[in-house]
């Protein structure tokens, strides 16, 4: 009787494409054996990808209305590709698979991600020193002004728009230390469209030896401001 083999985890099958792919890069090896060790990694790749879609579908479920479900296939694209380009970035010891993808989704600017409702099931644990600037208590103006269990989802592009057109002129008329180059309105725009670091928003502005004064001036300003948003976009 032939026995049926237990599929192997997702962090398996990742140590198997990272290995194969390290191979296909040995110079020792022979024409060969790289073009054995590429077809391995090929083929670890594809039932990682393959077993992945069928976790993500459990795991973070599909939303029901027409623009959330355009925004999730955006978003798992946009993860897909990352890991089949950066597969050997991912590390065992860190956490899972799964944890690897919601740390991708949440620290890669996926922006889409933010505006799903996955009813309180999206966590990750994956640490990565790589982000230690950006904690979970970094707010993120994708994130906060409108609540992500919305029918209709707000593009990352529309909130953009708004946040450059300024209607009321609020944003731009909030200065950090009556500085007229850190208003609330640029800095938010280096954070969101430029995707800056506060080490680079700092450096760029020039405003102090640290981060921690302008992250606080932003972290206040985001819960100052959130009825504005609310108000010209969630409605």
């Amino acid at each position: 009787m032939v026995q049926n083999l237990p599929q192997p985890s997702l962090e398996e099958l990742a140590v198997r494409v990272q290995t194969a792919a390290l191979q296909a890069k040995n110079d020792s090896l022979s024409s060969e054996q790289k073009q054995q060790a590429l077809l391995e990694k090929q083929n670890a790749l594809t039932e990682l990808i393959t077993v992945l879609m069928e976790r993500i579908k459990t795991y973070l479920p599909k939303p029901s209305s027409i623009n959330s479900s355009y925004i999730y296939e955006e978003a798992l694209q946009d993860v897909l590709l990352y890991i089949c380009k950066n597969i050997e970035k991912y590390d065992p010891e860190k956490g899972s698979v799964m944890s690897w993808v919601v740390f991708i989704l949440k620290r890669k600017k996926i922006n889409s991600f933010h505006w799903l409702n996955w009813k309180g099931q999206v966590t990750s644990i994956y640490k990565d020193r790589e982000y230690k600037e950006s904690t979970e208590s970094d707010k993120n103006i994708l994130d906060g002004y409108c609540p992500p269990n919305l029918n209709n989802p707000l593009p990352s592009e529309k909130l953009i728009a708004f946040i450059k057109e300024d209607p009321e002129g609020l944003l731009a008329n909030t200065l950090f230390k009556n500085n007229p180059k850190a208003s609330f309105q640029t800095i938010l725009l280096k954070r969101g469209e430029e995707d800056k670091s506060w080490k680079e928003i700092v450096q760029e502005l020039d405003l102090g030896a640290t981060h921690g004064p302008v992250y606080t001036f932003y972290r206040r300003c985001c819960e100052k401001f959130a009825p504005y948003f609310k108000k010209h976009l969630c409605e």
